[in-house]
């Protein structure tokens, strides 16, 4: 069964924010490097015109180009957000899981939505507890594989 859509922008404001600045930042470098060849290609054309007369050429021949790539960034940073989503999402809830056991509340097994990364990682964080619990006995557990007591 999937669990419903993340309430949350960012679900681990740490790790998304990251990779939102790393995209951002490299989106600016491309960027200029993009608007420094246009401009150089420009000047080689013809390098005695003034600079004024080049700049204006570069905006009239690339300009819608730099236009649209000034626009697709937010489209890149939401696209960013949402794939960020499929694997900061299971981690997150992995690590609130663990916490919960470590305070002693009821266990659920893990399971991650439908379209997360990691799936591998919650059947195998199941089989770990589940091993756990049949190792410890079933004295700190109660009969729906919920621990009572805490894990020690």
């Amino acid at each position: 069964m999937s669990h419903p859509a993340r309430k949350k922008t960012f679900v681990d404001p740490k790790v998304q924010g990251a990779l939102v600045r790393r995209l951002v930042l490299h989106w600016l470098v491309f960027f200029s490097v993009a608007a420094l060849v246009a401009f150089c290609l420009q000047v080689l054309t013809n390098p005695f015109k003034p600079i004024e007369e080049h700049a204006r050429e570069v905006w009239w021949t690339h300009g819608p180009f730099l236009l649209v790539m000034f626009l697709m960034l937010p489209v890149f940073i939401v696209d960013t957000i949402k794939l960020s989503h499929r694997f900061a999402g299971p981690i997150y809830r992995l690590r609130n899981v663990i916490r919960a056991i470590a305070r002693g509340e009821k266990y659920q097994p893990l399971k991650f939505r439908e379209m997360d990364f990691w799936q591998d990682l919650a059947e195998d964080f199941n089989e770990m507890v589940e091993r756990l619990r049949t190792e410890r006995g079933a004295n700190s557990f109660d009969e729906d594989h919920e621990p009572v007591l805490s894990m020690k």
